[in-house]
């Protein structure tokens, strides 16, 4: 009897004991911290192209690749072994699965060691949320948290925060993003092996890292396959067929395609994670990086390239190529060169015969003369320093006549000239006031972007219309009017399309056998920038090369540094059914040929009307001999020189005397032998000779 009430007393003391424990255990879940929570909403962000594909991604606030991520989205497989494998009894147990604790438990005392864990997916959780040191402390505060987040979350939170959280090694975390990195796919799209390394991973993700340790990686695959296999959790055939491939691994990560656009819309987008989407499309934005990138292994440090692409009919940006070398410092890389404002050279030549023909001052028939000219002391030459004499407008625009745009902007009037681009709300930049602008505006004494410039040029195609630029799906198909009319764009377009391709291109033509791609190029004052834009129905494509710094890129002329590039770009772009040229609009009064008026018939002065020399030397002559014994020992000399614009500044010996605005100009010269002069006239002309002095 006695025995009995000791045994009674013993087990009322356990019973108390045990109501203690988990009174104290109810008491300590009820006022135990949670771990911070905010980290479940830190996440990473990608940037889409149009078809879904993913073209960039940013970080997590703490430099991490982690994603948001939901069962649903992830394929089966991965789900049923890694619950299998690290936590089999997740749906029934409150945190804490007991049997685990005891199997764990009998195992180590019988092993004398650590053979199996006990933590469940929650407990593991709060690890991720909160890691500490290991320890017995340390064990007790994670059950005590892991219960506490059973109360307040449900299982499918707790799984989904888990694998959107569990370690793959480096800075990635979660089963999306090591999908992602490590196979290049979504994690819905895992074969048997790779849901078996996802597994693995997690348990020591730095000394299995695949990218680092593929034999590590592949023999911890191996073990999780073989052990789910013999526990039936899935089918051995399937297993050992797995165990036999090798590991495939994608070490490139997350893609970094069009990395300037990416930054730009992640600027204007919410701050948070969701996705970045864009309407580029993802082959011809990759196509167009591999284009920029072989085109700058022609030039020198320092130079780069941008690439511009629209859609015409809804104003699409499905190519931004801001920078041919994102990562080179030496080329600035990191500069979004697509707006970048420089200099546009003769590539708003278009724009200006374009308003001219609208306001009839001109028709692309009407015959000008190509020759010296002067408007209030400023005096165009050509490129390449050859007046032409008589010829068309059309021949003009073609060939990218210097005299011939600036007689036409003096007739139109800068100020309305400028004043149009204010009316779509973009206007050209200048270092002053519209007032203040000069017909240099027609050669490239404006600022522009690449993505202004291939915008505007978008309007050729377009009939005169111009449509807001598109960066995303949400971005409102808008119409802005026209820019200039339909009969004027159509007969710039029809132009644009005669002019000749780059050496070496054979002219790309449409479905119909038409002309296909309209073109414009220009090169900056001191080969600072060379530009190519030209459009088809479809598209229409800018290129820029130059230097980020504005140092000179010395020959390198749109022709052939821009435009060649800009025709590689066509090449991968889809066929019109028709040309540039061919417009809905009827041309009315600008339809080629046609019997003319007769205030249509020239424009300008005719030739001869305004005769020009160049400067040259009249005295002394080339290889003339001066006898010196004559004069003495120094002598003052008359150098004369004919033509050209004054004031003259003359060289002598390399010694660079005052200009003078005499044609005339007395020289002491106390050398003798051959004398090396030269004369350079106001406009940058220069004559060079030589005589002798015995």
């Amino acid at each position: 009897m006695k025995g009995l009430r000791g045994i009674a007393a013993l087990f009322a003391h356990g019973v108390l004991a045990a109501l203690c424990l988990l009174a104290t255990l109810e008491i300590s879940v009820r006022f135990a911290d949670v771990p911070g929570m905010e980290r479940l909403e830190a996440n990473a962000r990608l940037v889409y192209a149009a078809d879904g594909g993913i073209l960039s991604g940013f970080l997590a606030p703490d430099e991490k690749w982690r994603f948001a991520t939901g069962a649903e989205t992830v394929d089966p497989k991965y789900l049923q072994m890694l619950v299998a494998y690290e936590d089999r009894n997740f749906w029934h147990h409150h945190g804490v699965d007991g049997f685990a604790v005891m199997r764990a438990a009998g195992q180590a005392l019988s092993h004398r060691r650590v053979v199996s864990g006990a933590s469940t997916l929650t407990m593991q959780l709060v690890r991720l949320l909160d890691p500490k040191p290991r320890g017995t402390e340390a064990k007790l505060l994670e059950i005590v948290r892991a219960l506490k987040i059973e109360r307040m979350m449900s299982k499918k939170d707790i799984f989904n925060a888990y694998i959107s959280r569990a370690p793959f090694g480096g800075n990635v975390e979660g089963v999306r993003a090591a999908s992602l990195i490590y196979f290049g796919k979504e994690p819905s799209l895992l074969t048997l092996g790779e849901a078996a390394l996802l597994v693995a991973l997690p348990q020591s993700p730095e000394s299995r890292r695949p990218d680092r340790a593929p034999d590590e990686a592949r023999a911890a695959r191996d073990r999780i396959l073989k052990s789910l296999a013999g526990r039936h959790v899935i089918a051995e055939e399937e297993a050992t067929v797995e165990v036999r491939r090798p590991l495939q691994i994608r070490i490139a990560g997350i893609p970094k395609i069009a990395p300037h656009l990416a930054l730009r819309l992640k600027v204007r987008a919410a701050e948070d994670d969701r996705p970045i989407l864009t309407v580029l499309d993802k082959g011809l934005q990759s196509k167009a990086e591999e284009i920029a990138a072989s085109a700058l292994d022609r030039w020198e440090a320092g130079v780069n390239i941008a690439i511009f692409v629209i859609r015409n009919e809804d104003g699409a940006v499905i190519g931004y190529v801001g920078s041919g070398d994102p990562g080179s410092r030496s080329r600035d890389g990191y500069v979004d060169l697509i707006r970048a404002v420089r200099s546009p050279g003769s590539a708003l030549k278009p724009l200006i015969f374009a308003m001219a023909f609208e306001e009839l001052i001109v028709h692309p028939d009407t015959i000008v003369a190509d020759q010296p000219i002067d408007i209030a002391g400023y005096r165009p030459e050509n490129a390449d320093g050859v007046f032409a004499g008589d010829l068309l407008i059309r021949q003009a625009l073609i060939l990218s006549k210097n005299t011939v745009p600036v007689l036409l902007l003096d007739r139109i009037g800068v100020d309305a000239f400028l004043s149009r681009f204010r009316t779509v709300g973009w206007p050209l930049q200048l270092s002053v006031s519209d007032s203040q602008a000069g017909l240099a505006v027609a050669l490239g004494g404006a600022g522009v972007s690449l993505e202004q410039l291939t915008w505007l040029y978008s309007a050729f195609a377009n009939e005169g219309e111009l449509r807001q630029l598109r960066y995303a799906p949400t971005d409102a198909t808008t119409s802005l009017g026209q820019l200039i009319s339909p009969e004027a764009a159509n007969a710039v377009a029809d132009i644009l399309a005669d002019v000749p391709p780059p050496v070496g291109r054979s002219r790309l033509v449409a479905q119909d056998g038409t002309r296909r791609i309209g073109f414009k190029t220009g090169t900056s004052y001191g080969f600072r920038d060379a530009w190519a834009v030209g459009f088809d129905k479809l598209h229409t494509v800018g290129v820029w090369i130059g230097r980020p710094d504005g140092a000179p890129h010395l020959g390198a002329y749109g022709v052939s540094a821009a435009a060649p590039v800009m025709m590689q770009v066509f090449d991968v772009l889809p066929l019109p059914a028709s040309g540039a040229g061919s417009g809905h609009t009827p041309p009315g009064a600008l339809a080629s040929p046609r019997n003319l008026p007769e205030r249509l018939k020239r424009f300008g002065p005719a030739t001869g009307s305004a005769p020009f020399q160049l400067p040259t030397i009249t005295f002394p002559k080339q290889g003339a001999q001066i006898a010196a014994e004559r004069l003495g020992g120094s002598a003052a000399l008359c150098l004369k020189v004919s033509g050209g614009h004054p004031p003259y500044r003359w060289t002598v010996l390399g010694k660079e005397a005052e200009p003078q605005a005499s044609q005339e100009f007395w020289a002491t010269i106390a050398t003798r032998g051959e004398i090396k002069i030269g004369v350079t006239d106001a406009d940058g002309k220069v004559d060079q000779s030589s005589f002798w002095f015995e």
